[in-house]
């Protein structure tokens, strides 16, 4: 679901850089690291009704759905 919703919408969000889709080997956890280009952009993101559609169904599937903002710190490669 978190990758068609990537492909069809997400990644065509004004702002939009990158998504990394993680399934935990487990199968019981996923997470979802996306990057936007700002805090404005993810905002403009949030409040469009067709993201809306696909993160309330997402959320739908999960016990826990915990969107968070995060400020890279640093980058190591």
């Amino acid at each position: 679901m978190l990758d068609e919703a990537t492909d069809k919408v997400m990644k065509r969000q004004p702002g939009f850089v990158s998504a990394n889709i993680h399934r935990s080997l487990s199968g019981k956890h996923v997470a979802n690291y996306a990057q936007w280009r700002s805090k404005e952009d993810f905002e403009a993101m949030q409040r469009n009704p067709e993201c809306k559609e696909h993160m309330m169904a997402a959320g739908k599937l999960a016990e826990k759905f915990e969107p968070e903002l995060y400020a890279v710190a640093s980058v190591h490669d």
